[in-house]
């Protein structure tokens, strides 16, 4: 069991989950009008990723470069992505880049004047809000990979179901196509 906040934060920066595949969804609750974002993902490691957000566009990502594939079928490539940005999936499955643990730039930050409970699954962390004092929220970490599968922030709700954390056949096709199919971009590091 987690003893305390910061051992849980350092685990959490440290995480790099092997492979993960699954579903993630941004909610937003007070604005019912406003359409969050949904898609599905798998993470191969090493920075290797496929995300296809519903009825929007596929992300190809590798250590080399990158491809945008727009829903009408348009592709674009560029450079890799160094730092990835923190919205789901990338901050749920490499919390790391998430803005949930406390750091300078970070908008929340654990709140440890409240333990973090849960059972050997998951565990939920109480968060304070950085930028708006009094506003708190939770996050709920899967104990197994070390990713945030659920981040109430009070307006909105980032959330990730894992579907599997072991490749298929299929996905390790998958991922050689893709390692083939998103080169270096001439002209970049």
């Amino acid at each position: 069991m987690i003893r305390n906040h910061r051992q849980l934060i350092n685990l959490m920066i440290g995480s790099d989950p092997v492979f993960l595949a699954g579903r993630f969804a941004t909610d937003y609750s007070a604005s019912p009008r406003t359409e969050g974002e949904r898609g599905t993902f798998r993470y191969f490691g090493a920075g290797n990723w496929d995300i296809r957000i519903d009825g929007g566009p596929t992300f190809q990502l590798t250590p080399h470069g990158s491809r945008v594939v727009q829903a009408n079928g348009s592709a674009e490539d560029g450079p890799a992505m160094t730092n990835p940005p923190p919205r789901p999936p990338w901050s749920l499955v490499l919390p790391r880049h998430s803005t949930f643990l406390g750091r300078d730039d970070d908008d929340w930050r654990p709140d440890v004047g409240w333990p973090i409970t849960g059972d050997r699954n998951s565990w939920i962390v109480p968060l304070k809000s950085l930028d708006a004092p009094g506003l708190v929220g939770t996050l709920t970490v899967d104990a197994a990979t070390l990713v945030i599968t659920r981040a109430e922030l009070g307006h909105m709700r980032q959330s990730l179901m894992i579907d599997r954390t072991e490749p298929t056949d299929e996905d390790l096709a998958d991922l050689e196509s893709l390692k083939s199919l998103v080169q270096r971009v001439p002209g970049t590091a």
